[in-house]
């Protein structure tokens, strides 16, 4: 029988040998492999601290997976061998010496990745191994927060024990997100899982009790609720018919129905409802089905309750609608009181005033106007307007206190001449019966009272024209046509000495600021030139105006270019050109397979082209042979 050798916890699994044969210090660079391929952490980050990193299998991984010029640190109680482009230092976590090495190493740098893969020594006492395992995680990221740029990420390894969820609680209040997973290089076994915190919130002020042990991981008593609080002490009372209820037979009205907070309640408790207002009964919605329903509510089935609650739904609606449009009338009603009593109490004043007569408005200034012609639309009308209507004047003669009422029948308005007693009223209201009456039997003179955009309406045919049709027609033309036309300036076109001078201004500030105050002189302008002929004044303006200052080179220069610009055909003629050109080639091409097809040659005599038969071609070639004698 073979020797069988121990292996410690399977120690020396299928990770512990890949470890061994990619080189790696360690089986849990696997670990931290497999994270970051479910993460995606390590590929941005610029700067890397690794807590409790002996003996270095993660940053191992690290410089292999961040970029070249990355910052890497790793931190431990134990010497970790030289990784290249790795910085190792040999501290304690928990102290303050050791963020005084990370902030010189760093200087002014965030990281954006922090990992703590630290465990204690375990020992016999599984609790306390656990709370201690906590604690360092603690400590862990408490560094963490003082050095992890906004958005960073915090991996941590975690007992689980029961101050697993204290820590994924103050964990939660640092990051936006936090996921725990345990890797496939991390044995079944073991009770370790790691904690993925991603998205650092970087608050401005943190409270040091989320970092102190006594109060992260303090126990807190949950009082469980004795058998007693469970079973009730006293039986309640059994349910039986209302206390004060004599009669068990409840009518109610249609308006309580529609008012009740809970219909459903309402229905429960009536026995029948009645029709209190003859509206909610004449309603459309009413029909004779829910009548019927609501002479006895107790034998209705679900069916039936649910058309009361319709019913219900639908007159809410309308009389919600009905209040809606009583209100919006009243306030109508209230501007329209409104806007009298302001026309009223101006009138009193005007005609306190003496500016108005007593129910006549001089400040009225619409086209229903007594003295309007536009309102006259027949010769009885202006036969009528000329009578006049002597009811105001005898009004005016009478006494101030009267009623005038106007014989337009298109408004119900009452033109008040001064306040009016109660006991008037009778007298009015048989004032108005009598004009009612004259109205049936007279014609009556209207003035329309229109709106004001519909003023600017034709006139009437007594208002006459001062000048005909023809002359304002004319009339109009001519003014028409003497409007200034706006008319744009044409770029004029320089000549040769224009264009050098031009030239010479473009190039040269000094020219032309020269240019500008040698234009500025004695002899520019004449004050006696109306007192002398014309011709001598022409014959002076070519001694007055001093020579422009362009060289005789440049303004040829220019003439040059001009002739070469003429020389240029235009496009019609040179597309003419053309046009003749492929007409001469299209007609040689087809002489040609014609001759060849024949046996013959192209013959070009001038601008004529032909062919000629094989005989005719040698007798011409024997025709043009010239002898030479020497």
């Amino acid at each position: 029988m073979g020797k069988k050798l121990k292996v410690g916890k399977t120690r020396k699994d299928k990770f512990y040998h890949l470890a061994k044969e990619t080189g790696y210090r360690s089986r849990s660079s696997f670990k931290l492999i497999q994270l970051n391929r479910k993460f995606q952490f390590l590929q941005k980050a610029r700067a890397l601290v690794d807590l409790c990193a002996a003996p270095g299998g993660w940053l191992q991984v690290a410089s292999k997976f961040m970029p070249v010029s990355s910052l890497i640190i790793g931190v431990d109680l134990v010497p970790i061998k030289s990784i290249p482009n790795v910085v190792a230092l040999t501290e304690d976590i928990t102290t303050e010496k050791c963020r005084q090495a990370l902030r010189k190493e760093l200087q002014t740098w965030k990281v954006d990745v922090v990992l703590n893969d630290g465990a204690p020594n375990v020992g016999a006492n599984w609790v306390h191994d656990a709370f201690s395992q906590a604690h360092l995680t603690l400590m862990a990221l408490k560094l963490a927060c003082d050095f992890l740029a906004k958005g960073g990420t915090f991996v941590t390894k975690v007992f689980r024990s029961k101050d697993y969820q204290p820590l994924l609680w103050i964990f939660q209040q640092f990051f936006k997100k936090v996921q725990a997973t345990k890797p496939q290089a991390s044995r079944n076994e073991s009770a370790e899982i790691f904690v993925i915190c991603q998205g650092y919130l970087a608050p401005d002020k943190i409270d040091n009790k989320f970092f102190d042990p006594k109060h992260a991981f303090k126990e807190v008593e949950v009082q469980a609720k004795a058998i007693k609080d469970l079973v009730p002490l006293k039986k309640p009372k059994a349910e039986g018919y209302t206390d004060g209820d004599l009669t068990l037979y409840h009518t109610f009205s249609a308006t309580a129905f529609l008012k009740a907070d809970n219909p459903v309640d309402f229905l429960s408790k009536a026995n029948e409802i009645n029709f209190d207002n003859p509206e909610l009964e004449s309603h459309e919605a009413t029909s004779d089905e829910v009548i019927e329903c609501c002479r006895d509510i107790k034998v209705l089935g679900r069916k039936e309750l649910r058309l009361l609650l319709n019913w219900r739904s639908k007159l809410r609606r309308y009389l919600a609608k009905k209040l809606k449009d009583e209100a919006k009338q009243l306030d109508e009603d209230i501007k329209k009181k409104k806007k009298l009593l302001k026309e009223r109490r101006k009138q009193r004043e005007r005609v306190a005033l003496k500016m108005d007569l007593p129910g006549v408005s001089i400040a009225d200034g619409n086209d229903s106007s007594m003295f309007s012609l536009a309102t006259i639309n027949k010769a009885k009308a202006l036969c009528e307007i000329t009578k006049g209507d002597m009811k105001l004047a005898d009004a005016m003669v009478e006494g101030e206190e009267d009623l005038y009422f106007s014989d337009d029948g298109d408004s119900d308005e009452v033109s008040l001449v001064s306040d009016l007693d109660d006991d008037d009223l009778d007298e009015i209201i048989e004032k108005q019966k009598e004009m009612a009456k004259d109205k049936a039997t007279k014609k009556k003179v209207s003035f329309s009272v229109e709106k004001e955009d519909e003023e600017e309406e034709e006139g009437s045919g007594l208002i006459v024209e001062l000048e005909g049709k023809e002359e304002k027609r004319d009339r109009e033309t001519s003014m028409w046509f003497s409007k200034v036309c706006r008319t744009h300036a044409r770029a004029r076109i320089m000549n040769a000495e224009g264009l050098a001078l031009g030239c010479q201004i473009a190039t040269s500030k000094k020219r032309a600021r020269d240019l500008v105050d040698g234009s500025f002189h004695r002899q520019d302008y004449s004050e006696d030139q109306c007192e002398v002929p014309e011709w001598f004044v022409d014959d002076e303006k070519k001694h007055r105006n001093k020579p422009i200052p362009v060289t005789k080179e440049m303004v040829e220069e220019y003439k040059a270019k001009w002739k070469e610009i003429n020389a240029r055909p235009i496009k019609r003629v040179a597309e003419a050109k053309a046009r003749k050109k492929r007409r001469v080639r299209e007609r040689w091409w087809n002489e040609r397979g014609k001759a060849r097809s024949r046996g013959g040659k192209i013959i070009q005599w001038g601008k004529k082209v032909f062919s000629q038969p094989p005989i005719v071609q040698v007798l011409s070639l024997k025709k043009m042979r010239e002898y030479l004698v020497t």
